[in-house]
């Protein structure tokens, strides 16, 4: 699993993301995803407020998400996070969360996995643009497709 991935995130489950069987409600996995691209755009020198600034928007198109065990309050989450592949204007996020090793329940178990596609907007139209090339170069530098 985690072989396949050159960068993760961590994050902590807070209360407010678990429902009433005291597990983490299944939509805040992809709020947990969110926070993964995110960190990877960050990890690979780009933020998204500097890409906004310059015209450009990433819109999800699909998201999946598949789920094997319950994450829990406080637990603590390792999410891996690749490009899949990079198209014209679009690109494909997979995740995979795991139980850190921090987790003192079950380390390492798998929690969920799942994908998004974004596509690269014009931030005015909404209309299908071409990924940057120096977003698309640092991606495929780091990725190394």
């Amino acid at each position: 699993m985690a072989d396949n991935f050159k960068f993760y995130t961590e994050l902590k489950v807070r209360y407010e993301e678990t429902d009433a069987m005291s597990v983490v409600y299944y939509g805040k996995y992809f709020v947990f995803f969110e926070v993964a691209r995110t960190e990877y755009l960050k990890n690979i020198g780009y933020n998204y407020t500097d890409i906004e600034k310059e015209g450009f928007y990433f819109v999800v198109a699909e998201s999946n998400c598949k789920y094997f065990n319950p994450a829990r309050y406080d637990d603590h989450l390792k999410i891996f996070t690749r490009i899949e592949y990079i198209k014209n204007s679009s690109f494909n996020f997979i995740y995979d969360i795991v139980k850190s090793a921090g987790d003192k329940t079950a380390p390492g178990v798998k929690i969920a996995s799942g994908n998004t596609v974004l596509v690269c907007v014009n931030n005015q139209d909404f209309k299908p643009r071409r990924i940057p090339e120096y977003l698309r170069k640092a991606i495929q530098d780091f990725e190394q497709f």
